[in-house]
């Protein structure tokens, strides 16, 4: 199954549950709604999914992409020469010169990592895609592992991140619910093979100069929590689904105080405001 197909399937994955945990409304606006409109992809979004294919399916990259000359298209000349390329470009995606320079430089910060790369050489396949039915709603679900090792053992996920940092890459565990993706993965893959990935890692590489990297391992307690996470939000889905019923947000006035990051310390100090990442 190639990506466009992998995500036209109606199967849940863990972006579907990102949504239905934002609110009901919004998957149905997203997955179900008859006028629906497919979001087009944002630059940072493009520049992660040529990252992945450069570094993961290195072979299919120029069948994929191709960079586009900078020509003046305001002059005879640049028009001439954007109308060749264009014919030579036939259905790849054009890359601006830039965006490739900045993709080329983080392709090699990652493989000049000595734990990234020893993780990519491993034996394995980029983007299998696993399907199964949850046991507890019978909803069918989907994953697809950015790297899986031939032997199962592992599954390693590209991220590209503004602060690949301990501190900072942890706020994006959060702010993402990458722990539900971490267990969404690990539990995928064994429901849909019959065996279990020992670790999942995350391959963070920072998105502007000197494009830093750090590798982590997802600790038990974020499979866990992520586990449960994704287990209360298939419920909350299967819900709706049976009762064609999607909610937005309370229909009530709900009180609002600060967020806890706001509120002072007991002893009278304020905390430091979170740095939040910007895709």
């Amino acid at each position: 199954m190639d990506n466009a197909a992998y995500h036209a399937h109606p199967a849940v994955s863990k972006s579907h549950l990102d949504l239905v945990a934002r609110s009901p409304l919004h998957y149905w606006a997203r997955y179900i709604d008859p006028k629906r409109e497919l979001p087009e992809p944002t630059p940072a979004m493009r520049i992660g999914t040529a990252l992945h294919t450069l570094v993961l399916e290195q072979d299919q990259f120029e069948e994929r992409y191709i960079t586009a000359p900078q020509v003046d298209r305001r002059t005879k000349v640049g028009k001439e020469a954007w109308a060749e390329f264009e014919a030579e470009a036939g259905d790849r995606e054009l890359i601006a010169a830039d965006d490739r320079a900045q993709i080329s430089r983080m392709a090699e910060a990652v493989w000049a990592h000595p734990a990234a790369a020893a993780l990519l050489h491993w034996e394995g396949k980029a983007e299998t895609t696993h399907m199964w039915t949850d046991p507890a709603t019978g909803l069918a679900c989907k994953c697809r592992p950015d790297w899986l090792t031939s032997d199962g053992r592992l599954i390693v996920d590209l991220k590209t991140t503004e602060d690949a940092s301990f501190g900072g890459f942890r706020k994006s565990i959060g702010t993402f619910r990458y722990h539900v993706q971490a267990s969404w993965y690990l539990d995928g893959v064994q429901a849909a093979t019959g065996n279990r990935p020992e670790q999942f890692l995350f391959v963070c590489v920072e998105k502007k100069p000197p494009f830093a990297v750090a590798v982590y391992a997802a600790a038990p307690v974020i499979v866990t929590i992520g586990a449960e996470t994704a287990a209360r939000d298939l419920d909350v889905l299967a819900t709706c689904k049976q009762a064609d019923a999607w909610p937005g947000y309370s229909d009530q006035i709900e009180p609002i105080s600060l967020p806890g990051w706001m509120m002072p310390r007991p002893d009278g100090s304020m905390q430091q405001p979170p740095e939040i990442e910007t895709y």
